[in-house]
């Protein structure tokens, strides 16, 4: 049986659907080569693991709370999105939420982050992502680079309004949230970075039909919201 059964087309509470996909991540990274697998995500438990679902436990943890109670069917199926969301309560009650819903999930990297997690994952360092190069022997050249003042910002801004356009022409039911897991290729943000990188996404922000665009670095406590114009 898959390691997914007990996530595909099971409606799970939010908070144990976290439990769940927590203990997931944590049986792999035990293992001998995990945190190899996890990094490179060599099999589709691996990458449905940490492209979809911990994208989704992010999700649940920042907007679930008293009187907005959540529970999510993730799916591995080819359905246009990724996950349904249920939710009540008395901000549902109260019509401040819908009680169905649905989650796409996508992710804004770097082009390069596949080098560098090969990299970290063979030799365990390399420099910037700006930096690295696939050689004619399948090597991977790695030079440091300079950055100037907020650059390295305004350069994945694009990465995710790219990822929001995208999307934006795709057909989703209503009542979709696109999430979009961030793995930022400069670290660490300070406040001011992502305050600049949210600034600079909102204000570019094409026209969409998502309920909620929600962004966030899978790196730390970052993450805001983008929502429709009315």
């Amino acid at each position: 049986m898959s390691r997914l059964a007990a996530f595909d087309n099971q409606l799970i509470d939010g908070l144990e659907f976290c439990r769940l996909a927590y203990k997931l991540f944590e049986d792999i990274r035990n293992e001998p080569d995990g945190p190899s697998r996890l990094r490179m995500r060599t099999s589709t438990v691996e990458k449905k693991l940490v492209e979809e679902i911990l994208p989704i436990c992010k999700y649940l943890q920042t907007k679930y709370g008293a009187g907005r109670y959540m529970s999510v069917c993730w799916k591995s199926g080819s359905q246009p999105y990724d996950a349904e969301l249920h939710q009540a309560g008395s901000y549902i009650d109260q019509g401040y939420f819908s009680s169905i819903g649905f989650l796409e999930v996508t992710c804004a990297v770097h082009p390069k982050d596949y080098l560098n997690r090969e990299l970290l994952s063979t030799q365990g360092f390399a420099f910037g992502t700006n930096g690295l190069s696939r050689l004619e022997n399948r090597t991977i050249k790695s030079v440091p680079t300079l950055r100037s003042n907020q650059d390295f910002v305004e350069q994945f801004a694009q990465y995710v309004l790219k990822r929001i356009k995208d999307k934006a022409k795709k057909p989703y039911p209503a009542n979709t949230t696109l999430i979009i897991s961030c793995s930022l290729d400069t670290n660490p943000y300070m406040p001011d970075d992502w305050g600049l990188l949210q600034k600079l996404v909102t204000e570019a922000s094409p026209t969409h039909n998502f309920n909620e665009i929600f962004v966030y670095s899978n790196i730390g406590e970052y993450s805001f919201s983008i929502w429709p114009a009315r």
